[in-house]
């Protein structure tokens, strides 16, 4: 198949061929969305065994987050069409000189620094020269750093796609760190509530790791509830064009995915739970049934506010996987 990158192109930002229209579906909210919940559930994790809270929970998530970061790239080459796509994506502005000089290019490499961070962390538990803690710490903060990168490239990246009214808002990024943050406090939580923390720790340790994931998921999504509304309202005042998706997310198209799942599954339903979760015992009875009702309540939500964000911005009828749609490169294997 030849390339489908010019050589000659010079520009910024994602290129398009021509001949395909720039329609970004459920393939891209769905890499969008595991991005976030694989970064953040590193993140914790990494920010736990820093402080030297560790033990299974913290092992399980930050595998468990590794393995979302593939999925989402797994995602994105899968969107893209074929592989090759992918890998042309950091060179395309080789021959001018101008290497990496779009946010697709610089995500290439964010997510390529999680996928060799989490490597080498698993390289960790089998080589004796990587557990030195010295090196275990600097590897710690570099997948926090490199996880906030990764959860809000895809904001910039969207404002750089142009053409669209509603994807130029500068409080996105806060959007999609705040909403990532929940994604992945909720996973923690679900793992720290029944899977032990370390092997004969003590039930206080346990509680107050538990504890603390609650209230860290419980200002996660006080700030998404902010987020949106400062989205909203920057949208509303950005654009004279950026009200007719704003009409179709909160009144027409889109209303029921926003209010049903954004607003009452992804954000008030876990942000009761949690408030009733701060005043019971995190390993009783309560616990044990609002923690799964809450991880569900986030990833449900949670991948919709990512679905609706690409979808709204074309302000017509939903498309695949909520109705049939053609893919705009066509099967992803040929």
């Amino acid at each position: 198949m030849p390339n489908p990158w010019p050589v000659s192109w010079s520009g910024w930002g994602p290129y398009m061929p021509p001949g395909f229209e720039t329609i970004w579906g459920w393939r891209v909210a769905a890499a969008v969305f595991l991005t976030a919940l694989g970064a953040m559930t590193m993140l914790l994790s990494a920010f736990y065994e820093a402080r030297r809270i560790r033990g299974i929970a913290t092992r399980y998530g930050m595998i468990a987050g590794w393995v979302f970061i593939i999925a989402a790239l797994a995602f994105f080459v899968i969107d893209l069409g074929v592989p090759s796509r992918a890998g042309n994506i950091i060179f395309i502005g080789w021959p001018n000189g101008r290497l990496a000089e779009s946010w697709m290019a610089w995500g290439v490499m964010f997510l390529g620094g999680m996928f060799l961070w989490g490597l080498i962390y698993l390289g960790s538990t089998f080589i004796k020269a990587l557990q030195k803690p010295i090196l275990l710490n600097i590897l710690y903060y570099l997948i926090m750093i490199n996880a906030v990168l990764a959860t809000v490239y895809t904001a910039y990246l969207f404002a750089a796609a142009g053409g669209k009214s509603f994807w130029w808002n500068g409080s996105l990024p806060l959007l999609w760190l705040s909403s990532g943050l929940g994604y992945g406090a909720a996973f923690m939580l679900l793992l720290g509530r029944f899977v032990k923390l370390e092997r004969g720790s003590d039930i206080a340790k346990l509680r107050h790791f538990i504890h603390e994931l609650g209230w860290i998921d419980l200002l996660a999504v006080i700030f998404e509830a902010f987020a949106w509304a400062l989205f909203l309202s920057v949208a509303y005042a950005n654009h004279v064009e950026t009200r007719i998706p704003l009409t179709h997310l909160l009144f027409q198209t889109y209303a029921p995915y926003f209010w049903g799942f954004v607003v009452t599954l992804g954000i008030a339903i876990p942000l009761l739970l949690e408030i009733a979760f701060m005043r019971r015992d995190p390993l009783g009875k309560f616990a044990a049934f609002a923690v799964p009702v809450i991880f569900l309540a986030v990833m449900i939500g949670g991948y919709t506010l990512r679905y609706i964000v690409v979808a709204t911005a074309y302000y017509y009828s939903p498309f695949t996987p909520l109705v049939n749609a053609a893919s705009q490169w066509g099967p992803w294997w040929s």
